[in-house]
């Protein structure tokens, strides 16, 4: 699933969004959000570690998380709505054709479907730049920390969450 959805280009596709977090009741409620670190397991869900934006992260984070961990002002981490996914919107890879009759027919060797039914919202952090410097300064840190929290997880698996799109209900195929 995950591999064929990448090709949309519409960000990393969690086979499972439901978030996981063993740290803070509040998070599962909102679900993942700008500004989230953290890494998918195994079973695709997106493993929460802590989220580096100030307004957002008092209530998320875990106490014991080192200095520096942040960015400096809310200003960094101010987002933006971007345009809404329409409802009933199918994303599919270049790999997946829809006939007239509403079929799927796959031209490749595997493939994915993702459906909409209701659409969904999007947001993403207006400046980037801010996060992408943190990240090069704190990234080794922030592996270290993981390990420190018991997880395994091998070098480029870390993520930060720049945008995310949501809805309340979808439908996945994979073949």
């Amino acid at each position: 699933y995950t591999r064929s959805m990448l090709e949309c280009m519409v960000g990393y596709p969690l086979y499972n969004p439901k978030p996981f977090s063993e740290l803070s009741m509040e998070y599962p409620r909102n679900g993942i959000n700008v500004g989230d670190v953290g890494f998918i397991r195994r079973d695709g869900d997106f493993d929460f570690l802590f989220n580096i934006c100030p307004p957002q992260n008092t209530s998320i984070n875990p106490f014991n998380l080192p200095d520096g961990f942040s960015l400096e002002t809310p200003d960094h981490s101010t987002t933006k709505v971007l345009e809404s996914v329409p409802c009933n919107k199918c994303l599919i890879p270049q790999t997946v054709k829809i006939t007239e009759s509403g079929e799927y027919i796959c031209e490749g060797s595997e493939g994915a479907i993702l459906e909409l039914p209701e659409g969904a919202i999007r947001n993403e952090a207006i400046k980037i730049k801010p996060f992408e410097d943190l990240a090069k300064l704190r990234g080794v840190q922030w592996y270290e920390y993981a390990m420190i929290r018991g997880r395994s997880i091998s070098n480029g698996s870390l993520y930060l969450v720049t945008s995310f799109t949501k809805c309340s209900q979808w439908g996945i195929g994979v073949f």
